[in-house]
């Protein structure tokens, strides 16, 4: 179960960084697939994860009224 959360928050904040569009960093990288998920391994926990998803949530409704 837990899984599948964390599958879907990842997905769902990868797509929220595509959708946004890639915007060119002067002088660092952009991060892979595999960096961002990585970093939501580390700081989306059990205790934390509704939150998170809430927040995730709220990105993708002021990106769609935004367009």
């Amino acid at each position: 179960m837990l899984h599948k959360v964390l599958i879907i928050i990842i997905a769902t904040a990868i797509g929220v960084f595509g959708l946004s569009g890639c915007k060119k960093k002067s002088d660092e990288e952009a991060k892979t697939a595999a960096e961002y998920k990585a970093e939501a391994e580390k700081e989306i926990n059990q205790e934390n994860r509704d939150a998170e998803l809430d927040a995730l949530e709220k990105a993708l409704e002021e990106d769609i009224s935004a367009e």
